[in-house]
């Protein structure tokens, strides 16, 4: 069948149709109504105000020392409507919110992305906050 003369030639293969898996879960994957996280980011530290970046970088290697999966956008003054939108997109499920009161207050606002909740913590015990709500 593999020699154009006839001749029988030798042959093994296995094969399981890896294209026809990756079929098959792309449509189980649009049929479900699950959102699919992209990253494995569990913090987005985003900002309310211009002008906070060194802030928010400062707050991202605080979390990034504690162990916890943090990001930041690396533009200088990015809308929060854009940054929470980055986090709806991807599956990040919490947002850290810096402002000009909150960094004058000590505090963080920490947002719910799914449930949209928001709750003040201060920066102290942001880290504990954090571990708890990812591990739920």
């Amino acid at each position: 069948m593999f020699d154009p003369k006839g001749r029988k030639v030798p042959c093994v293969g296995v094969s399981i149709g890896i294209e026809r898996v990756f079929s098959i879960m792309e449509q189980k994957a649009e049929a479900s109504a699950e959102k699919v996280r992209t990253t494995e980011t569990q913090v987005m530290v985003a900002s309310a105000q211009k002008n906070l970046l060194e802030e928010r970088l400062k707050l991202t290697a605080e979390l990034w020392d504690a162990g916890i999966k943090a990001e930041v956008m690396y533009k200088k003054s990015p809308k929060l409507l854009s940054q929470l939108q980055h986090c709806e997109d991807t599956g990040i499920p919490l947002v850290a919110i810096l402002g000009e009161q909150e960094l004058k207050g000590g505090m963080v606002k920490l947002r719910t992305v799914a449930t949209r909740e928001e709750v003040d913590v201060s920066r102290a015990e942001l880290v504990d906050e954090i571990k708890k709500r990812t591990l739920q």
